[in-house]
């Protein structure tokens, strides 16, 4: 693994692998990139290191004795953990792909694939993380008493803040760009993701449900984002 560049870079990686030599090989390739990387051979310390220190970005091999990436990031969701998550697996298949998409990953990749296109996708969850612009160039959008803070990166509702994954709050950024628009699932992947996935529309939809859990007083009614039958998603404009 040669990278062409190796440009400074401050981000912080977390690789969780069993496989010492898989584990040590990518650690090295984003080390030449300028990240800062920590390696953990298994979820059980890879969970106590990610909820006492700082990283920008996880890369957790589903396969794992006595803890496996899922279960290791549905334990660090539910501890309020929301560093953006990257799933390796041997399996390219649907349901492997939509139980990672529940526990709250953020992408995922199989094996084996190159490491220049594992470098590109976590570039693109660090900016994901930084808050990139959707449509539009209004840094704040309110729609009712709802408020998405493009500059701070921040979502409240009637003056409560309220903590969103950096998916999150892409999905609901894009929704509150064009309040009342019904977006597809695919379109919705497709501006999010920044490709169609296609065949795993569904995927979309555990992230939907997070969203509404954590927006909605109501989950099960839900007011802000609504279903729009036989199409996907939209954000009401007048909740």
């Amino acid at each position: 693994m040669n990278p062409e560049q190796t440009p400074t870079n401050s981000k912080r990686l977390m690789i969780v692998d069993d496989d010492a030599e898989m584990r040590t090989l990518l650690a090295e390739y984003f080390r030449r990139l300028g990240f800062e990387v920590a390696e953990k051979e298994s979820g059980a310390v890879a969970l106590q290191a990610a909820t006492t220190e700082r990283f920008d970005c996880f890369i957790l091999d589903v396969a794992m004795p006595e803890m496996s990436g899922i279960e290791l990031l549905k334990k660090l969701r539910d501890r309020g953990v929301d560093t953006p998550a990257m799933f390796l697996t041997a399996h390219d298949l649907l349901d492997d792909k939509v139980a990672g998409f529940e526990a709250g990953a953020d992408d995922y990749l199989a094996k084996p694939f190159s490491p220049r296109e594992l470098e590109y996708r976590i570039e693109a969850l660090l900016r994901r993380r930084s808050g990139g612009k959707q449509d539009g160039d209004e840094d704040r959008l309110e729609i009712g008493d709802l408020v998405v803070d493009r500059r701070r990166h921040e979502v409240s509702r009637g003056g409560a803040r309220i903590d969103l994954t950096p998916l999150e709050f892409q999905i609901l950024d894009l929704l509150a760009s064009e309040p009342g628009r019904a977006w597809s699932r695919n379109d919705l992947l497709d501006r999010v993701w920044s490709t169609e996935y296609e065949g795993y529309q569904r995927n979309i939809d555990p992230h939907i449900n997070r969203l509404r859990k954590k927006l909605e007083s109501d989950p099960k009614n839900p007011h802000y984002v609504l279903t729009v039958r036989g199409v996907g998603y939209k954000l009401n404009e007048n909740p």
